[in-house]
């Protein structure tokens, strides 16, 4: 029988009663994601999400429910009678999993969803962040769904009845990537860009204090095509994305070993993005290439590579013209409603899923088809990587065309030794 927990409506006086706490030691940790996991988080479905099927969260709860326990995240109970029938229709066992009704909330949790840390004390809590929905601006300037969306993690620790660390920070949960000993990737485009108000310094001495980050490595940008919001990429090629998350080209495979998405030399100049890429990852290389861990030990970098660009022609109507603030963009260079543009996927085989287990990849040959050449080169390393693992490849593109990945809609809670 599912479970259920109750349903809060996510307000400023509900956050008030949180249990938040300073804390000022390096022995706060937050763990690799390559660790045990105690639960993972998904954000299934809201009201607004709920007006296309997705299959994809279907397949990835498939894969993934006999390995952990699954919290379903879901705005509203109102949905919960289509879910449970989609869940037994798939033949799903959902002895493992929660339906948690949280409003408002997000699909894409990873991001406004809490980042869990481990207490001198070895409890679990979670370091609370400052959340823009993806604007670069300070804190104080935020939008109203930003200011409704960023008490989602203080909402999850306040039912968990765990402690909060707050930290002075804005950032998302898909650009915080760490080795789980002290070592955190962060891309200056978005970090700095999210935090106008705050130095490099500043930065890195909050995720000292609050995350137990004793090194911060900082690369300067992302891929080309994870763009900032809604923005031209490169010619009549447009995106909407968050701007350079690093699930999108950099994680820790283990404490001591560094995935990074690459463009081969061949592949350079096989369409505009990919040459951009090139630049941006040999760029990014070279930084990494000289990083040390905290014992000054460089780091094993293995190269990835990029699926390749997936772009869409799109005939640009009035209401994507109206659509928040895209029609300044569009007027400032130059495209009218009845124009044709480009449309870019955030394609990636590093927004990947690890947890208990077994490792969800994208894989991007036919949809239900067999694996295309890239696909077989990424599932074979991952398999050497996690040995102990099953590897499963699921095709991301109704994530991808959004704008994210698989591992954009979960967040992970480590599990207390």
């Amino acid at each position: 029988m599912t479970k259920f927990l109750l349903s809060l409506t996510i307000s400023v006086c509900l956050f008030s009663c949180n249990r938040s706490v300073e804390q000022n030691s390096k022995t706060i940790r937050i763990p690799g994601e390559f660790e045990p996991q105690e639960a993972l988080w998904l954000g299934f479905e809201t009201v607004q999400s709920s007006r296309r099927k997705d299959t994809v969260s279907i397949k990835m709860i498939q894969a993934i429910h006999p390995f952990v326990k699954l919290n379903l995240i879901i705005e509203h109970d109102s949905l919960a009678p289509n879910i449970m029938r989609e869940l037994y229709g798939e033949g799903i066992d959902t002895s493992n999993i929660t339906l948690v009704y949280q409003s408002p909330t997000d699909v894409w949790y990873r991001d406004p969803g809490p980042i869990y840390c481990i207490t001198p004390e070895n409890k679990l809590a979670v370091v609370d962040f400052k959340y823009t929905n993806y604007r670069n601006v300070p804190p104080d300037s935020i939008g109203e769904k930003a200011i409704a969306h960023e008490g989602i993690d203080r909402d999850i620790a306040k039912r968990m009845n765990l402690d909060t660390i707050n930290s002075i920070v804005a950032i998302e949960g898909g650009a915080f990537e760490t080795n789980g000993k002290g070592v955190l990737v962060q891309v200056e485009a978005v970090t700095l860009g999210r935090n106008p108000h705050l130095s490099k310094e500043q930065i890195e001495k909050d995720f000292a204090r609050c995350c137990g980050m004793e090194k911060v490595i900082w690369l300067p940008r992302g891929v080309a095509d994870d763009p900032h919001n809604f923005d031209r990429i490169i010619d009549n090629i447009f995106g909407f994305a968050t701007g350079g998350h690093t699930d999108e080209f950099v994680r820790f495979a283990n404490d001591s070993t560094i995935l990074l998405s690459w463009v081969a030399k061949e592949e350079r100049y096989n369409n505009p993005i990919n040459e951009m890429n090139y630049e941006i990852l040999n760029t990014n290389y070279n930084i990494l290439a000289n990083a040390t861990n905290t014992d000054g030990k460089k780091f094993n970098i293995i190269k990835v590579p990029h699926p390749g660009s997936k772009l869409k022609t799109v005939v640009v109507d009035q209401e994507w013209y109206d659509r928040d603030n895209w029609k300044e963009k569009f007027d400032k260079f130059n495209v009218k409603p009845k124009d044709t543009i480009l449309w870019s996927y955030a394609k990636s085989y590093l927004n990947y899923l690890l947890t208990n287990g077994i490792v969800v990849i994208p894989q991007y040959g036919d949809i239900n088809g067999p694996m295309n050449p890239k696909d077989r080169v990424v599932h074979e390393l991952f398999a050497k990587l996690y040995p102990d693992r099953k590897v499963v490849g699921i095709n991301p593109l109704f994530f991808n065309d959004g704008g994210g990945g698989m591992h954009c809609r979960f967040q992970t809670q480590p599990k207390i030794k």
